[in-house]
Parts: structure tokens; sequence; C-alpha cells
């Protein structure tokens, strides 16, 4: 079995591409392993304990995802696939009546999602976390005040039970990132 380390948990962008991009490349016999970080990709594949790595690479519109270039710098890194998936953020809350003072989110999706947020949320601070769908998940768990929203995929926010307050923000209809399949040589 191939094990295939990817950045995110499960509901992110990159969990939804590796398994686009294994079922690509005609990879059937596989387990996901979460990894969180592009740094965490590459540690793994250096370990031996992931055996593929898929990494967000490049936006569209908010440019070279750069968690991935600062980890792959220095690695023999082969790309054994790429592709474009369209990438939908929307907001969610814990609740109908959440007050929304704290955006949470990895940094693409708010980049990605700016003028909305800004336009629907102009006094809410950004606060950057390590993935999407690991902002709804804290935000579930409690882990998140009451008083913030997370910036993620709809399925994430619907699995952790979570209030759907916006829908598609991102600032283009044709968002889209760039992610690779990869392996070190």
């Amino acid at each position: 079995m191939c094990r295939v380390g990817y950045m995110g948990i499960p509901f992110s962008n990159t969990e939804a591409m590796a398994k686009e991009l294994c079922a690509q490349e005609g990879i059937v016999d596989y387990e996901l392993v979460p990894l969180m970080s592009a740094v965490h990709v590459i540690d793994a594949l250096v370990k031996g304990e992931a055996d593929l790595g898929v990494l967000a690479v490049e936006n569209a519109f908010a440019g070279p995802v750069m968690e991935s270039v600062d980890a792959v710098r220095g690695h023999d890194v082969l790309v054994m696939r790429s592709g474009w998936c369209h990438i939908r953020h929307s907001v969610f809350t814990k609740s109908a009546d959440s007050k929304v003072r704290r955006l949470v989110s990895h940094i693409q999706a708010l980049l990605q999602s700016q003028d909305n947020l800004k336009r629907l949320y102009p006094d809410a601070e950004w606060v950057e976390c390590e993935d999407t769908a690991y902002a709804a998940e804290m935000l579930a768990d409690g882990t998140l005040d009451d008083d913030c929203a997370a910036v993620c995929r709809r399925d994430a926010g619907e699995h952790y039970g979570l209030y759907l307050r916006d829908e598609d923000v991102q600032d283009n209809p044709e968002n889209m990132t760039r992610f690779e399949l990869i392996r070190l040589g």
C-alpha cells in the first residue's frame, strides 16, 4: 500500500486533490496521511514515513504557495502529476447569531478572499492557521472562541456541524490552485 502524505487534514482542498491525483496516476491501493503542512510532508518523505506527497503549489490569483516553495527548497523533488482544482471558500460560524470578530484560515484562503472578507467583515481581524479544514475543526471543538469564523470548504464546515454564514467568498469565481503529486528523487 502506498502512503500518500498531504498538507492539511480531512476535508481540506489538498485531501480532495490527493484522491484526484492518485486516481489520475492509477494508484488505487493507497492510504492518505494528513500531515498539516508542506514541511511535514517533505519530512515524512525524507524519513520514509510517506511514499508520495501532495502539495498546493500555486494559486492562479494569489500566486505561489510560499509554504510549499520553502519546504521543497534543497530537496530533490520529482513531480509525478500536477493538476488544477477550482477552490471555493465559505465562511462558517459556531451558530447563526455568532458575532464575527476574527476570521481564521490558511493564509492562502484569506488572500484569495480578501476583498469579499473586508466587505463582509470590515472590522474582523485575520488569524492565520495551518489549514482551512483545521480552522473549522478548531471552531467546532471550542479551541477557537465563538466570535471566530472559519474560512474553509463547504464540506468541512458542514462536517463539523457549523453554521454556513457566507458561501463562495473567494474574490474570483475562477479561483484555481495547482497541486502536485511528488516523490523524492
